[in-house]
């Protein structure tokens, strides 16, 4: 092998790891960043439709409570005849007009604003999730496209040198046995090649998944593998869990459960009914004669007193605040292992790095060398370039990881939406 060769052969095996990944060259579209791609799911996504709407039917259940009952207007017409044949007429007009003076309105309408209020939340911590299932989903194919671009990388160092080795072996220089275990790692690497090319397809397809219809092709994703993202501090975010919009919803949910049982347990008190009206005596006839009409009518509750309805908030409300303190326990005792999951799996990436990448690379160069000087056969330059490919390839895994952990750790905390996920590099 020529010098010539193995210094372009060097150039190409020695591309830094945990590279910002670039756009497709062979395409021509703008490349995807995270931030766009997240951006446009929430904006215009189909599962943030449906969370949209989902707050809508909630807001729209509780218009129209907690009115005021319609008055009613009714009119009638009574005939008879009197004893000496003639026929006497009467109209009766009267407006009937209930009164809630009991003040359960005022508690219903509060109530049904809560509700409101927590169907929002809950709407508020949909889109958080949604936020952090793009993210994953966008890694992932990030980490699937770096793995493509990997053993893409390396099956073409291992086809040059298979070039060399079949030149040498031509001229007597190497022997038979090289060209077949050179031809064997292509095979392999070849296999697995094919393997991330089916598995970089169906990340992207999950990617188009979170996308509105008609996005058209999915342009080539540009991010890093290789930074980190702010994170609150511990003691921060146990203060605020309580606001977490899930937890809150839940809370908002049990306020409306005891506005709407303290409003059916006024159901003791009576709401009158008040009846007014005019009586129209042989309208149109000689001798027509006017009167009134007044009445009130005043139930009893001595029996029905809105009991069920009562009792059925009160379940309501228990089980609210029993699902906030389960969801509040829950986020604490997850909480506490979030913090070192992101930390373990973010100092395994750093150790990863300086005790594995570093020296894989090192050990590439030195089996070149140690090969081009006659100092080391085939076998050494191989295991040098396996080595450097699934340290290259275990590095995009734990970086995917890291990833899945950090955004995990900020739904867990409530982060908000649209906030900037990356820092500085790992």
């Amino acid at each position: 092998m020529t010098k010539r060769e193995w210094e372009s052969l060097g150039t190409l095996s020695g591309t830094a790891v945990l590279v910002v990944l670039v756009s497709v060259a062979a395409s021509a579209q703008p490349a995807l960043t995270e931030r766009q791609y997240v951006e446009r799911v929430l904006a215009s996504g189909l599962d943030t439709r449906v969370a949209e709407g989902e707050a809508a039917l909630g807001r729209a259940e509780a218009v129209g409570l907690a009115r005021w009952p319609n008055p009613t207007l009714e009119w009638q017409r009574e005939s008879a005849r009197a004893g000496d044949g003639a026929r006497e007429t009467q109209d009766i007009l009267v407006a009937t007009v209930p009164l809630v003076l009991s003040g359960r309105l005022g508690l219903e309408a509060e109530s049904a604003e809560q509700g409101a209020r927590a169907v929002e939340a809950r709407r508020d911590f949909a889109r958080l999730r949604l936020w952090n299932e793009a993210i994953r989903t966008f890694s992932a194919a990030l980490g699937a496209q770096e793995r493509r671009a990997i053993l893409e990388d390396s099956l073409e160092t291992l086809r040059r040198l298979e070039v060399a080795i079949a030149a040498r072996e031509k001229a007597g220089e190497a022997a038979g046995s090289d060209h077949l275990r050179i031809s064997i790692e292509v095979a392999m690497v070849e296999d697995l090649l094919r393997g991330a090319v089916l598995d970089e397809r169906k990340q992207k397809a999950e990617v188009l998944r979170l996308l509105p219809p008609g996005s058209g092709e999915l342009p080539p994703l540009q991010g890093s593998l290789a930074e980190a993202r702010p994170l609150p501090p511990r003691e921060n975010v146990v203060s605020a869990l309580e606001s977490r919009p899930d937890v809150r919803a839940w809370e908002l949910e049990a306020r409306s459960a005891e506005l709407a049982r303290r409003a059916a347990g006024r159901g003791w008190i009576p709401e009158p009914t008040v009846n007014a009206g005019a009586q129209l005596l042989d309208v149109g006839q000689p001798g027509a004669g006017t009167g009134y009409v007044v009445g009130l009518s005043l139930p009893l509750p001595l029996f029905q007193r809105r009991q069920g309805e009562a009792a059925r908030a009160e379940a309501r409300r228990a089980l609210a605040e029993a699902q906030r303190a389960a969801l509040l326990h829950s986020a604490r005792i997850r909480l506490a292992t979030a913090y070192d999951e992101v930390e373990g799996r973010r100092a395994r990436l750093e150790r990863h790095h300086a005790t594995v990448l570093v020296r894989t690379e090192e050990l590439r160069r030195i089996a070149g060398a140690a090969y081009r000087g006659g100092s080391a056969d085939l076998h050494l330059l191989m295991e040098a370039e396996r080595a450097s490919r699934e340290a290259r390839l275990a590095a995009v895994e734990l970086s995917v990881s890291v990833t899945e952990a950090e955004t995990d750790l900020l739904l867990l905390a409530g982060a908000p939406v649209g906030s900037e996920p990356r820092s500085t590099p790992r």
